[in-house]
């Protein structure tokens, strides 16, 4: 009677360890794992690594591998969660791969309601065969680089208000002085007549200024006016009266002589 109690507890502490290993065999997140696959990913049989030669092209994806240091990403405690924050500027990622178990998930940005641009949070591998999210074992990225344009600063060139110098030619035209009552010649031979004759007078060039008196006519005879009488007459009145006055003179020196 008393070696079936001792049986009995040795098998209830041997059901014990065996519950207890397959607990600790069971993966943690066992609780929030979903019931179905993550709707934004597409489902793919077999294993694609990014060592592999063509690795993008393999998973049906465009572009090459991008090197993981120039993505900010994190993976959950559990290690069946992946969140991407940040990728570089210049690339377009064409899709993500994450593995796990025996296929993995091809995630398209802009597709399938997964984002065009990051944050992509919560990706993870496919459900395994016991329909459980299985530890990521690998996964990467797929993109192609673009470059950069940058709109180059607009310069505006102000308008130039600066007045230009004025620019003075000097004149070099001599002045020409006229004195009034002169007359001013040119290069021609100008002749003049004054009452000493004629005279002429040359210029070879420049300008030559002439005096011109005014000519008198001369009249052999005064501009009286005629009256009818001729002037013999008066000669001869004048005539007798010098001889007369001579004769008188004589006889005045004879009368003081014989006095």
């Amino acid at each position: 009677m008393s070696v079936r109690p001792r049986f009995r507890l040795r098998a209830l502490a041997t059901s014990a360890i065996v519950l207890g290993v397959l607990a600790a065999s069971v993966p943690a997140a066992t609780a929030t794992e979903p019931d179905e696959e993550d709707s934004r990913a597409e489902v793919v049989e077999g294993n694609v690594d990014e060592g592999m030669p063509g690795a993008c092209e393999k998973a049906g994806l465009d572009g090459e591998s991008i090197d993981k240091s120039d993505v900010d990403f994190e993976i959950g405690e559990s290690g069946q969660f992946l969140t991407i924050t940040a990728v570089p500027a210049d690339v377009e990622v064409t899709g993500i791969i994450v593995k796990g178990g025996p296929r993995y998930n091809r995630y398209e940005p802009g597709q399938r309601d997964l984002r065009s641009e990051p944050v992509w949070e919560e990706l993870h591998s496919p459900l395994n065969d016991g329909g459980n999210i299985p530890q990521i074992s690998h996964w990467f990225l797929c993109g192609t680089s673009t470059p950069v344009t940058t709109t180059p600063p607009v310069t505006t060139t102000p308008p130039d208000t600066t007045t230009p110098p004025v620019t003075t030619t000097p004149d070099t035209t001599t002045p020409v002085t006229t004195t009034p009552g002169s007359t001013t010649t040119g290069p021609d031979t100008t002749s003049t007549t004054d009452s000493r004759g004629p005279s002429t007078s040359g210029s070879s060039g420049a300008s030559t200024t002439t005096s011109q008196e005014a000519v008198v006519p001369v009249n052999d005879t005064d501009d009286l006016a005629s009256t009818g009488f001729g002037a013999g007459w008066m000669l001869g009145l004048g005539a007798l009266l010098l001889a007369g006055g001579g004769a008188l003179m004589v006889l005045t020196r004879k009368r003081r002589t014989t006095s």
